[in-house]
């Protein structure tokens, strides 16, 4: 008899019957992507690029020096002035997303399905779902990385610095307390209508080693989670310590992912990132979650069938001052 050889894991499934049930996944933890600002272009759109129009915050000042009070921070104007603090144009910053494909595909012989364990067919479904699900969470990853906004985690009391100090401290709940004061203080905003999300909360996604680093620092003269948490009324504070969640820090709401990255900065250190409402844009046609395609041949003379995934999406960073990596030493 002849099979597929050319994927080696599977031949393995082929060819011994082991076990009737298949060990547990090994999966990743995504975020990423559920922080994006969606766009979807529709099918005989005549275009594969989406555009987000980013409106400049306005300037208080923008007609000069403010001599006397005014309501909206203007200097005052002229009575029966008909063109006084006109405002002449909006400044709008457009943000291109080209959408394109991702994808893979693994072959099958028809007597593979036929002979390996029941349930193969859709643990590979399942696989290859996951696979599809960690490239487009990347894609969103790698557009936030493009970022010029840096929080430094260092060990004074503030937790942070946007200047890099000369050796990066370990991350605590003060880092996670500055990076929200700056993206506050960028007028940024947090996200509603999130599923899980807290409302009008930011986003930090944070490594495994950054989530260490929180629940276990004990720093003199910094307000650290260990201690916040412990005094947080009735049993909520108890939950999040027993059941590993860091939950919100200052109107941050905390997740741990392992789809991350690792940088040099004097030593290698790990990436997090906070996000604000509107600092990637995701866009894609009709609907951004990847197809699973089956392709059956229907003929015992074409003895290879198929699993693929198949998506159209890609992200892009849209403004610098609402997404935040922050950079920290680990144990």
């Amino acid at each position: 008899m002849a099979h597929i050889t050319t994927n080696t894991s599977a031949d393995d499934v082929f060819a011994t019957w082991i076990n009737r049930t298949f060990v547990s996944d090994l999966e990743y933890s995504l975020q990423h992507q559920k922080f994006t600002l969606k766009g979807n272009i529709e099918k005989g759109a005549g275009a594969s690029v989406l555009r987000f129009v980013d409106f400049a915050a306005p300037n208080p000042a923008a007609s000069g020096p403010i001599t006397s009070y005014s309501a909206g921070g203007q200097a005052n104007i002229t009575e029966a002035s008909v063109s006084a603090n006109e405002i002449t144009q909006i400044a709008t910053n457009p943000t291109e997303i080209t959408v394109q494909e991702f994808g893979e595909f693994l072959k099958i012989s028809q007597l593979y399905e036929y002979a390996a364990v029941t349930g193969t067919r859709e643990r590979l479904r399942k696989r290859l779902m996951d696979g599809a699900n960690g490239s487009l969470d990347s894609a969103v990853r790698i557009a936030a990385q493009q970022t010029t906004n840096v929080v430094f985690a260092d060990t004074s009391v503030q937790g942070g610095s946007t200047t890099g100090p000369s050796s990066l401290g370990r991350i605590g709940a003060a880092t996670i307390m500055f990076a929200k004061k700056t993206l506050f203080g960028g007028l940024a905003t947090g996200f509603t209508g999130v599923p899980g999300h807290p409302n009008n909360h930011f986003a930090a996604i944070l490594t495994p080693t950054q989530e260490l680093d929180i629940i276990t620092e004990v720093t003199t003269q910094r307000v650290y989670w260990n201690n916040a948490v412990v005094n947080v009324p009735g049993t909520e504070g108890v939950m999040k310590w027993v059941n590993g969640y860091i939950g919100s820090i200052y109107g941050v709401a905390c997740y741990t992912t392992q789809n991350y990255s690792t940088v040099s900065y004097t030593a290698s250190c790990t990436t997090g990132w906070v996000y604000a409402d509107g600092g990637v844009g995701a866009a894609s046609f009709n609907e951004m979650e990847p197809r699973i395609i089956i392709n059956d041949v229907n003929s015992p003379y074409k003895n290879v069938n198929s699993i693929a995934w198949h998506a159209l999406f890609n992200a892009k960073l849209i403004s610098s001052t609402r997404v935040i990596r922050l950079y920290s030493t680990g144990l």
